[in-house]
């Protein structure tokens, strides 16, 4: 509708020109006629002319001034002024004459050759550095007032006669009338107001409760920067072994000592709160949080992969242990990552850190994320390429995930030194600070394609270095996955060529010092996408972690040790997935002696 600005422009503009009109084409006292040649920079915003077609802008106008009372004027008497055609126009002497009707106007004016125009482009001697410019785009597009030429020309300069200028304002009358309401419009609107009245007061009452809701919200919101994510585990755990039995003696070498006292059902929880803050738009501050209840698992009891010589807090820098990743967690809040990721360049993120995580950047797979995927460490990531103290303990260092021009070809490289917070040196068999044992430093380079509708596939070439306890590694690995329709495959390979540098024990069931040899270690699976219920994946994985050239004994690694891991994921809701999972170590350690252990899981996660 009609603003009441728009009517005072309009209503103001109609008044101008009725103003002006009659001292500029019509008077009423003198009969004299007079023939004037004014000057043109009298009046330099405001040209008014009779029907003058100007065909060149440089040459002067007979103009008649606001000054100049003019009546009955005769044209042929200035027959040789300057401007070389001018339309005949006498104008009405009221003492002799009768003005013209409107109707007269209207219909000598619709004799003219004018057509309407709806936008002030369509004018092709208008132009935007044009001093009234803005006046008449506002009369074409905003009021539908002004009418062009048939070939697209408004004609600036040419001076207005007093019938076009009545047509003029007859259009804008007209156009702005159909905006208006109607009486009966308004009769209709009220009787809609009427019927619907106790509707519209409650909207009214909603709209001022959702006002005071919001204005709540904005006053006592926590940032407007920050998002909080949590992802809550609760997990029922029971396991066993083959003879109820397991080895946990405290060098490795004599089956039989220190038994693994009998196993009983035990329930696990971890919560991981993460305060995620952009300031931009293309950054990323990751602060998290994580504490448990000290929950164990069979395997993690079992103490699969640690060393005789290391603590379990500090185990197994090769041999990656088969424990519930979850297991273990304190019931103290403690920070879990502290990250800041953003983009110098588009396609280029890059992480810098005090306390993050190798994986992650690196090592990805769409089937072994630990709250949707797979359970077990091993299952998780590769145990040669992100070395499992890196990866347990993380460290503070820096990364980045380069995606060449948003194609198929991506370049990730991550460094995490695990005791990057301290300023002096540890002692061995670490050295500590940003460049000392532990760290590990990784590329990565991902190809990604599609097989079809709904089938696509991605490989990963990677290399790590890294140093762990005294054991240093050169390591080449590849993690490719692919999936076709609701079926899909994935695993992983490594080869690692390694060194003990002469550390005693730094894997399980190693006897004496530890030089020059090499590992191997692979995984395969499976799984099935919305098989039963949509969302859900099925999914079963095996592997060896640990395969080496090491030294053999009866009882100390002369079996290879296997993993095996099945689950079945379905969402409840949006917020919430159940995974029945179970797991099984075969040659638990790479001993032959040692039951094989077995364990169920039935894992909840809350991810809101």
């Amino acid at each position: 509708m009609t603003s009441i600005r728009d009517k005072s422009l309009v209503f103001s503009s109609l008044a101008l020109w009725a103003c002006l009109l009659p001292t500029t084409v019509g008077a009423v006292e003198p009969t004299v006629v007079e023939q004037v040649e004014a000057d043109t920079t009298a009046i330099p915003s405001l040209e008014l002319a009779l029907n003058a077609e100007v065909h060149n802008k440089e040459e002067s106008q007979t103009l008649f001034t606001p000054s100049e009372v003019l009546a009955d004027v005769d044209i042929k008497s200035v027959s040789n002024s300057p401007v070389a055609e001018v339309e005949s126009l006498h104008l009405a002497d009221h003492s002799t004459a009768t003005s013209p009707s409107v109707a007269d106007l209207m219909e000598d004016t619709q004799t003219d050759s004018v057509g309407q125009v709806t936008s002030v482009s369509q004018l092709s001697d208008v132009q935007p550095d044009d001093w009234a410019f803005q006046a008449i785009q506002s009369l074409v597009e905003r009021y539908g007032c002004v009418a062009g030429y048939p070939n697209g020309t408004f004609r600036p300069s040419r001076a207005m006669s007093r019938r076009e200028a009545a047509a003029l304002v007859n259009a804008c009358l007209d156009n702005l009338s159909n905006r208006f309401a109607t009486k009966e419009d308004l009769d209709a609107l009220k009787a809609l107001q009427d019927e619907f009245a106790a509707e519209l007061a409650t909207l009214r009452g909603r709209v001022d409760g959702l006002e005071a809701r919001v204005a709540t919200v904005e006053a006592q919101q926590f940032s407007t920067t920050t998002k909080l994510s949590v992802d809550a585990v609760f997990t029922a755990q029971f396991g066993d072994s083959d003879n109820r039995a397991f080895d946990n003696s405290s060098d490795g070498l004599t089956p039989g000592v220190n038994q693994l006292a009998d196993s009983r059902a035990s329930a696990i929880g971890s919560v991981y709160m993460s305060f995620n803050t952009s300031f931009s738009g293309d950054d990323l501050l990751q602060t998290t949080l994580f504490f448990g209840n000290n929950g164990q698992d069979l395997f993690s009891n079992a103490q699969v992969g640690s060393t005789a010589t290391l603590p379990f807090a500090q185990s197994a820098p090769l041999f990656n242990p088969g424990q519930y990743y979850f297991a273990g967690l304190p019931n103290n809040a403690t920070l879990y990552r502290l990250a800041y990721t953003f983009k110098p360049i588009e396609d280029l993120a890059v992480t810098v850190a005090p306390l993050y995580y190798p994986t992650d950047i690196i090592d990805g797979n769409s089937y072994t994320s630990p709250f949707t995927g797979f359970s077990t460490w091993f299952l998780i990531n590769n145990p040669l390429i992100t070395p499992y103290i890196t990866n347990f303990l993380g460290g503070a260092g820096a990364g980045f995930d380069w995606n060449f021009n948003g194609g198929p070809v991506s370049l990730r490289g991550a460094y995490v030194a695990v005791n990057g917070f301290s300023a002096v040196n540890t002692g061995p068999p670490n050295d500590g600070g940003l460049f000392g044992d532990p760290y590990q430093a990784t590329a990565e380079l991902e190809y990604t394609g599609e097989l079809g509708d709904d089938s696509n596939y991605a490989v990963k070439l990677q290399y790590t270095n890294s140093e762990t306890f005294g054991v240093s590694q050169n390591v080449v690995g590849v993690n490719a996955e692919a999936k076709f329709g609701q079926f899909g495959i994935f695993g992983r390979y490594a080869y690692s060529f390694a060194n003990g540098n002469n550390v005693a024990n730094p894997i399980p069931f190693a006897a004496g010092n530890v030089g020059r040899f090499d590992a191997q270690t692979w995984q395969a699976g499976a799984g099935i996408h919305d098989l039963l219920v949509p969302g859900s994946l099925f999914a079963v994985s095996a592997g060896m972690p640990f395969l080496n050239n090491l030294p053999q004994a009866a009882g100390v690694n002369d079996e290879d040790q296997i993993n095996f891991e099945a689950f079945y994921r379905f969402p409840v809701n949006d917020n919430i997935t159940i995974s029945p999972i179970f797991s099984a170590i075969l040659n638990p350690n790479s001993s032959s002696i040692e039951p094989n252990l077995y364990q169920g899981l039935l894992r909840v996660v809350f991810s809101f």
